[in-house]
């Protein structure tokens, strides 16, 4: 049976003083039925992964027939989903943008956060399209909550996640610009292993002295940056080493140079 029970993301969204809702009522009816709209709440980690791990015979029962490409309710897919089902997760959010309607586009990127939570991980792709369109409007609790789940997934791994929010930092759509959070994630990528962040970062820092590297840093970040499979990157990672070394480039050096 799955384990119900909060990600990190969960945890730091409701440090951060946003409100879960309770469960707003379900639709019911077949396909014309309009869906209620999803409450702001944690994104729940449940992973589904086998038809076993639901909780009901009745949930279980829904999800053969989703499985065998039977038609389910909108009230039927919303529960599998809430129980923790990623791939009904996914269809759910499929269906709300169906509906052609802005007001369940943030509802949707719930739901898409929800299956890329649970393992699918092509529902991040979707969530990242839906935040960098401009047309669209999030409420800040919403917003709040998927740069969370944006965060957590980049957290776990998920390349897509780390680059999207790296650049919605850069760009400040749709969560401000936020020079500090993109040296944090950087700084962790890099941590990591990712030499392609850690050479990102280093150059970076050396043209902005408010990232607060110093020279051992900024060293230690050119080492791994030396360590990529780009032979580009290593010989321009090394050849910054050696002026980082040699006290021609750094932090103190920015800092002179932009007073």
């Amino acid at each position: 049976m799955a384990d119900f029970r909060l990600l990190a993301a969960a945890a730091a969204l409701i440090a951060s003083g946003a409100q879960a809702a309770p469960m707003a009522p379900l639709a019911t009816g077949g396909p014309g039925v309009r869906p209620a709209s999803a409450p702001v709440v944690p994104v729940v980690d449940d992973r589904v992964r086998h038809t076993t791990d639901l909780p009901t015979a009745e949930l279980r029962a829904l999800r053969r027939r989703m499985l065998a490409e039977q038609w389910i309710s909108f009230q039927d897919m919303r529960r599998l989903a809430d129980a923790g089902d990623g791939l009904a997760a996914f269809e759910y959010a499929e269906r709300l943008l169906r509906m052609d309607d802005p007001d369940l586009v943030g509802p949707a990127a719930f739901y898409y956060a929800t299956a890329a939570y649970a393992g699918r991980d092509y529902a991040v792709w979707k969530l990242t399209e839906l935040l960098r369109r401009r047309d669209l409007e999030f409420s800040d609790s919403r917003l709040k909550h998927l740069e969370n789940a944006l965060r957590s997934l980049a957290v776990r791994g998920s390349e897509r996640a780390e680059n999207a929010l790296l650049d919605f930092y850069e760009s400040g759509h749709p969560f401000g610009r936020r020079p500090e959070k993109v040296a944090s994630l950087l700084t962790e990528m890099a941590e990591a292993g990712d030499t392609e962040a850690a050479m990102r970062l280093a150059t970076q820092a050396l043209s902005n002295p408010d990232y607060g590297i110093d020279s051992g840093e900024l060293d230690s970040l050119l080492g791994i940056a030396m360590t990529s499979d780009a032979l580009g990157t290593r010989a321009a990672a090394a050849t910054l080493r050696e002026q980082v070394r040699a006290g021609t480039i750094g932090p103190d050096q920015t800092a002179k140079a932009t007073q």
